[in-house]
């Protein structure tokens, strides 16, 4: 109770980043207002990481930038270091800001006799002194159940839908896809904010796949040596051998496991994941809508971490019109290899807001509402034709009618400009 009786500024905040991503460490700090922190970051002769603060955090509230998938074990211990660091510097608070939560697949137990990785993962972050953590996108609702501080768990459908609604032309007449049966409240609710239809790929190879892949012979593979009749790239058998087990399926066997609720015939397509790994998801509903005859197909996922050879396989798919990440993780490369292909999309702004209002003790909760300039009009319209059905068009363009439109805008869903922070 003491942070919330002291008087709070921006010179009782300190912002230190690790060394998974360093650019987007710097993009947070100068939204935010301040210069990040200057840590020493190494490791001994025997590859044992090592860590120093090199100013000082007594009193400070700190927050700590650090995101997975990029070196994990790496990160992880790391991360933990700073915060041990940081409270024997007798920090006032300490924030843990993750975009990409570390081990965050491992929600559960697999089999009779493994770990629950992220529930441990919670509990050192805890014994290490963090009071505070912030994610985007969770891979799962109850990772926030795992921890015994406070989580705030931040989503970027805000940040999509802004992007469909200024770059996808007539993005009224497409309609929303979910890879599996997991990612459909995420994509419910990237419909429900654009008012747009619903679809959804009913991924049942998955409990059968360990039944049927012994019996797929290389012969029968998803992508045979040669020729790929989708991409027109010569195959061989060292690719096969690089392939997820779920793609080494026949097209008669996509057909049988795979099938899709909703008419996507001739329909562009906006295929919603929280992450793209391994890339075997996505290629599959990728297959899937090609062989309905879908449109064009825009992929968004928080996390693009493209590890294996998810590039190689998402590459050139004749429907795929692009893809669209957050710079939750570092995308250089991926840039570079897939060119205009990809997107990135910008969390900085929402991270740094966030940091703010944590920092002055107010609610954040505004920061994964959605109310994008191009959906006002559609409320506009609505809300006209059901307060008053029979005005004309002279008593619609009255200014005080349209004052009275914008103060129930603003009693719908309160909001704010992500791509511009203002401080004080």
């Amino acid at each position: 109770m003491s942070r919330f009786n002291r008087s709070v500024s921006r010179s009782t905040m300190k912002v230190i980043g690790g060394s998974s991503h360093p650019e987007l460490t710097e993009l947070i700090a100068r939204k935010v207002g301040v210069k990040s922190c200057k840590v020493l970051l190494g490791k001994f002769a025997n590859n044992e990481t090592n860590v120093q603060l090199m100013d000082q955090v007594r009193c400070q509230d700190v927050y700590i930038i650090q995101t997975g998938a990029v070196n994990s074990n790496d990160a992880v211990m790391e991360l933990l270091l700073i915060i041990n660091s940081c409270r024997l510097a007798s920090a006032q608070s300490i924030t843990v800001i993750t975009p990409y939560f570390p081990y965050s697949k491992g929600d559960q137990k697999s089999s009779l006799r493994s770990p629950i990785t992220a529930k441990l993962m919670a509990n050192m972050i805890k014994k290490a002194g963090a009071s505070h953590l912030m994610m985007l996108d969770a891979h799962s609702p109850q990772l926030e159940g795992f921890f015994d501080h406070p989580v705030d768990c931040l989503k970027v459908e805000p940040l999509f839908c802004s992007w469909i609604t200024h770059h996808i032309q007539n993005w009224q007449n497409c309609i929303v896809v979910s890879p599996d049966e997991g990612g459909a409240k995420r994509s419910v609710m990237l419909a429900n904010d654009l008012g747009l239809d619903f679809a959804m790929i009913h991924n049942r190879h998955k409990k059968t796949l360990k039944q049927i892949t012994p019996t797929i012979s290389r012969k029968t593979s998803f992508i045979e040596p040669g020729r790929d009749d989708l991409t027109g790239e010569i195959v061989t058998d060292s690719d096969n051998d690089n392939l997820p087990e779920e793609l080494r399926l026949t097209h008669k066997q996509v057909d049988m496991y795979l099938k899709i609720s909703g008419d996507v015939d001739g329909m562009d397509c906006i295929l919603v994941d929280d992450m793209i790994d391994t890339g075997a998801t996505i290629r599959l509903a990728l297959e899937v809508l090609h062989s309905h005859n879908a449109g064009k197909v825009y992929i968004f996922a928080t996390h693009g971490i493209f590890s294996g050879c998810a590039k190689n396989i998402l590459k050139e798919f004749p429907n795929m019109e692009k893809i669209i990440v957050t710079n939750s993780l570092p995308q250089k490369s991926n840039i570079e290899f897939f060119g205009s292909k990809m997107e990135v999309v910008d969390v900085s702004g929402m991270v740094s807001e966030y940091i703010r209002r944590s920092h002055y003790n107010e609610s954040v909760s505004v920061l994964s509402s959605n109310f994008t300039p191009g959906l006002k009009e559609v409320f506009r319209q609505q809300h006209r034709q059901q307060a008053a059905p029979e005005t004309t068009e002279e008593e619609l363009e009255d200014p005080e009618i349209e004052e009275d439109e914008d103060m129930n805008l603003r009693r719908v869903r309160k909001g704010f400009r992500l791509e511009s922070i203002c401080w004080d």
